[in-house]
């Protein structure tokens, strides 16, 4: 019989031949297909089968080859399946069209599936590979990027702990040498200021910790004076306020509380005031940094006030981004550390910097004062 009326009989039986492949193609394939995609394809595809008229190389089906195969991988298809889907193709005709097939009709189309198969799988192949080259580099970008990480860190930690160290060390040295002639009064004071510097390295060792997602032992929240907080961080840093010459103006609202984090807060409060220095060490006019303290029925505000200059507009965009600084040397966590401690105390911190003055705004709700 001539090949012509048996591909008619074939294509009159296109619907039955594509359902019973997707029957098949789902009792051996355990993913999820959309079916109109796959009837699409089913479509598409018995038409090439049966194009016997025009060679594979050139059929309009390799056109679709690219679409597929970005198809396969994000369903995570293996090679392995599209071999068994041309073993469907081949059941599927077998069982519908077995009375309308010759064998020669039959091996041309056999052949076809064959051909197709193989552009298909080595195209997929390329996909699959360049997908994984592409993932293996991202990752060692990645990897490239949390060594540069963990490296960052690790010096800012050391920065923000050696001038603590080098303060203890220098005391220690002058106990050891002066023990026996030095009055009380002065042992005392040197061991409160070993006991300050201790507290505050334990305060930047906390600051580092809270960019580890393990967890981790948290300061109790407990009630605080706003007088008291402010006294304390105010006494280690009276030697430098003095040393750089700045006027320092403290204007806080009586018996106001806050209920935080103790030490947290205190790390806050002398990140923000070292850095308002910091902003004035090459002014050359009257130098002035203003701490007020106030509340309404919402909630309760610290504002750090200086007369520095003002932060510029890029960096401003990133204040509060890790590694972000214009200090020669600034590690850049500061500020990411006083927004964490903040978050972590149901609190905010803002800023807004002109010509005339810089200042950083924390605000706590009155439900955790």
């Amino acid at each position: 019989m001539d090949a012509e009326p048996l591909l008619k009989l074939l294509r009159d039986k296109k619907p039955l031949v594509i359902e019973r492949w997707q029957q098949l193609m789902s009792e051996r394939l355990t993913r999820n297909y959309n079916l109109s995609n796959m009837t699409r394809k089913g479509d598409i595809y018995f038409d090439y089968l049966t194009d016997l008229h025009i060679e594979t190389d050139s059929h309009p089906i390799l056109q679709k080859v690219p679409e597929w195969c970005q198809r396969f991988e994000e369903l995570q298809l293996q090679i392995i399946d599209i071999i068994q889907c041309s073993h469907m193709w081949r059941r599927s005709l077998v069982e519908v069209c077995g009375d309308s097939l010759s064998i020669k009709l039959f091996q041309a189309i056999c052949l076809r599936i064959d051909e197709f198969e193989a552009v298909l799988t080595e195209s997929y192949w390329q996909t699959t590979v360049a997908s994984i080259k592409e993932k293996d580099m991202a990752i060692h970008e990645l990897h490239d990027d949390r060594m540069n990480l963990i490296g960052k860190m690790a010096a800012s930690m050391a920065h923000e702990i050696r001038n603590p160290l080098t303060s203890i060390k220098g005391f220690v040295q002058l106990l050891r040498s002066n023990i026996r002639t030095l009055p009380v009064e002065k042992t005392d004071a040197y061991l409160e200021f070993i006991e300050a510097e201790c507290n505050n390295m334990h305060m930047q060792v906390t600051g580092f910790l809270s960019f580890s997602k393990r967890p981790m032992v948290e300061e109790e929240m407990a009630p605080i004076s706003v007088k008291q907080i402010l006294d304390y961080n105010l006494s280690l840093l009276r030697p430098r306020l003095i040393n750089e010459n700045v006027h320092l103006n403290v204007n806080i609202l009586d018996n106001m509380m806050l209920r935080v984090q103790k030490l947290a807060i205190q790390q806050v409060l002398n990140n923000l005031i070292n850095n308002g220095i910091d902003a004035l060490s090459d002014a050359k006019y009257d130098k002035k940094i203003n701490i007020t303290a106030f509340e309404d029925h919402l909630k309760a505000y610290i504002h750090i006030t200086n007369n520095g200059p003002e932060i510029p507009t890029e960096l401003a965009k990133s204040l509060f981004t890790p590694f972000v600084t214009n200090k020669t040397n600034g590690t850049g966590l500061g500020l990411t550390i006083c927004k964490q401690i903040m978050s972590k105390n149901d609190g905010d911190i803002s800023f807004k910097s002109t010509e005339e003055e810089t200042v950083f705004m924390l605000s706590f709700p009155k439900s955790a004062s």
